[in-house]
């Protein structure tokens, strides 16, 4: 595949603004600044209108009721389900932008599937897949501006694997000003995923799978580094970029307690939950996108694992200072 990006200092530029956030939020015990020393009573009140935009909910602008355009197309996600087969997807009218961001491979069409079912309106995406559009994805052309989807699938950076990402790159790509959903799963089975699809064609590339042979080339192993990287950037971008209200959701998480996180999800999208709906939902947890495997295997060399150690310790690090729930599985032991 070739060289996917040219060495950056992305590592030192994640660190430099991890430690300007950690100066503005956190005050050490054994050092408490005096309100009028040093800006400590100020600093505390950023602290908590940081955190309180973060964990708010979407707020619907003007204009955007929730309600259903009747006459552009719709979708029966469970029309052979006689119980459920009267429910459908439409597109909406005015709707409030939200972003879903994530790496590639990391359950975005899943979850896509469940926010469509869930809510009755589509999702859009950057990325005109045609396989999706086809499978009933009906909002996978739709720009965020049209106000037509309940939210928009972007990759950000990470997406483009084949040109040097520098941090005003990084920046433009997703828009901090706007809600965001921030979908994260372990990097180690985003990878494995992700070059998976590298390798797959056709209209079942989604849902293929693929020799453990093309995990034992020197090609992955460079996409490994530089994937890392990508994956570290895009969260670390989001919790410290973001202006707006920001819910992050854990795949495995998602995995473990479909229905909860997907009622807190409607939650943070201030949208009602339909019970008859919902219920649904439930029954028809896969959708057509999600892959089930039970094959279990480690491509991985020493120094990746470390790589994804020390990874997943400085995003933890960052979840924690702004109050979100670690990645799964996973705990910062560097103290």
């Amino acid at each position: 595949m070739g060289r996917m990006l040219k060495k950056t200092s992305r590592g030192a530029l994640t660190v430099m603004a991890t430690f300007c956030l950690l100066n503005l939020i956190s005050t050490p015990q054994h050092q408490p600044p005096a309100e009028d020393e040093c800006g400590g009573g100020e600093q505390r009140r950023e602290r908590q209108e940081l955190l309180d935009k973060l964990h708010g909910r979407v707020e619907r602008l003007p204009g955007d009721s929730l309600k259903v355009d009747l006459i552009r197309p719709s979708w029966q996600p469970w029309r052979n389900d006689h119980n459920c087969a009267s429910y459908h997807t439409r597109f909406g009218r005015g709707l409030s932008p939200v972003l879903l961001v994530s790496m590639p491979c990391s359950g975005s069409t899943w979850l896509r599937y469940l926010l469509e079912s869930s809510t009755g309106f589509f999702s859009g995406s950057k990325y005109n897949d045609t396989i999706l559009y086809k499978a009933g994805f009906l909002g996978e052309y739709e720009g965020m501006e049209g106000g037509r989807t309940i939210i928009q699938r972007t990759h950000g950076a990470s997406y483009f694997l084949a040109d040097t990402h520098d941090l005003q790159d990084r920046y433009e790509k997703v828009d901090p000003d706007v809600p965001t959903i921030l979908l994260l799963r372990h990097p180690a089975k985003t990878l494995i995923s992700h070059w998976r699809l590298f390798h797959l064609a056709g209209s079942n590339k989604h849902l293929d799978d693929v020799p453990v042979s093309i995990y034992q080339s020197e090609d992955f192993h460079d996409f490994v580094s530089e994937a890392t990287s990508l994956w570290e950037e895009l969260a670390s971008d989001r919790l410290l970029w973001c202006n707006r209200p920001l819910y992050v959701l854990h795949y495995e998480d998602l995995v473990a307690n479909t229905t909860h996180h997907l009622r807190q999800l409607l939650d943070f999208l201030s949208v009602p939950v339909d019970e008859g709906r919902f219920t649904c939902v439930a029954s028809h947890l896969d959708g057509s996108f999600k892959r089930n495997t039970t094959r279990h295997f480690d491509p991985f060399t020493e120094d990746e694992k470390v790589r994804f150690v020390n990874a997943v310790k400085r995003i933890n690090r960052l979840l924690t200072v702004l109050g979100y729930p670690q990645l799964p599985g996973s705990s910062d032991h560097s103290d």
